[in-house]
């Protein structure tokens, strides 16, 4: 064991000396994120190993009987290859070029990219109530690397990598009022609330639709048969809690592909509201806000640009995006205009610049 973790330590001295100029942040996920993709392989193992041992049962059709069982592992597999990815980020500062890299243990993909600089790295708390950590690059690009619990963990992981492309840390953190975020200063009644703006993410993709249509259907019918089915005995007990797994996952691959976030802003009160939505059910809470800052549209990548509302000095909502400028600018005005405040034309990273609405 000691050999083995010496020589991998050696390996990796010698691609630091020969090669200092590529660094890779390898990504993680906590355990509990990792439960729902383990069980889903774990699930479509079954499934291959109960086909392989069904057609084997048989002396015709084998065929047909491997490819359904296959088909049906499938879905699972690709339910925990969506699930249980992690990003790598390699920079290749000698040739000005970055790859992320997609990868499921230690099978991954992608491809290398250009850019001119890395500037800093950013750590600052979402909407949700949650510290997300970003990179930016080239004046105002960035991507997400990971987001926390806990505003310490996010601190200290954000160091680390700012440590190591040796780049500034941007800590947003520490000039914000995280306890305050979290709740509300006061009991506000409703008809005291004047909303001044309303922002939704608007609707899922069709594909998303039908992939959670589908999952709280099959989770319904699993349900609906295990009841109508089930025999009182001790002898059945374990029949329906057979199916209790599948149904927890299937309901869960609902949920995470019909969730449809709101922002409500209450200017008057100074608070701001999430929405979660799912359907008909609705949650959210009030949460203290400090300042509404401008309104910016930038272009994520090729032919995407972005709608952001900052808040709080440096957070951000991104309300919406459109793969032409003009219509994304148009929807950014009209919403400066809503609030009130500032819109910044950052479609251009090189050239940004501050917009003059008309009344």
């Amino acid at each position: 064991m000691f050999g083995i973790f010496y020589c991998q330590s050696f390996v990796y001295l010698r691609m630091k000396n020969f090669d200092a100029q590529i660094v890779i942040v390898r990504g993680k996920k906590p355990w509990y994120e990792m439960l729902f993709p383990f069980a889903c392989f774990c699930i479509a193992l079954l499934m291959f190993w109960d086909g392989v041992e069904t057609a084997m049962a048989v002396e015709q059709d084998r065929t047909g009987i491997l490819l359904g069982w296959s088909f049906a592992a499938l879905i699972f597999i690709v339910l925990g290859t969506v699930f249980g990815m992690v990003r790598d980020y390699h920079f290749d500062f000698k040739r000005k070029r970055y790859k992320i890299v997609k990868r499921v243990g230690s099978i991954g993909f992608g491809t290398w990219k250009p850019f001119k600089n890395v500037d800093y790295v950013s750590v600052f708390e979402n909407p949700d109530a949650k510290f997300q950590v970003n990179l930016w690059y080239d004046s105002n690009k960035h991507f997400h690397i990971d987001t926390f619990a806990n505003s310490a963990t996010a601190i200290s992981f954000a160091i680390h990598i700012a440590q190591q492309l040796q780049i500034e840390l941007h800590n947003g953190v520490d000039h914000q009022c995280v306890t305050d975020g979290r709740s509300t200063q006061e009991k506000i009644q409703n008809e005291k609330r004047k909303i001044d703006a309303y922002f939704t993410e608007g609707r899922r993709p069709l594909w998303h639709t039908l992939v959670a249509g589908l999952s709280f259907l099959a989770a319904i019918v699993i349900v609906y048969a295990s009841i109508t089915e089930f025999q009182f005995g001790p002898e059945n007990i374990e029949s329906p809690l057979r199916s209790l797994d599948l149904v927890v996952l299937l309901i869960g691959v609902g949920v995470k592909f019909s969730m449809i976030n709101d922002y409500l802003f209450d200017l008057e009160n100074n608070q701001f509201r999430v929405i979660h939505n799912i359907g008909l059910i609705r949650w959210g809470k009030w949460r203290n806000l400090k300042s509404i800052d401008y309104i910016s549209v930038f272009q994520k990548k090729e032919g995407l640009y972005l709608v952001n509302l900052w808040y709080n000095t440096n957070k951000h909502i991104t309300i919406t995006g459109s793969h032409k400028l003009d219509a994304a600018m148009e929807m950014g005005g009209t919403i400066s205009k809503q609030l009130h405040i500032d819109l910044l034309d950052a479609s251009d990273p090189h050239n940004t610049k501050w917009v003059e609405l008309s009344e």
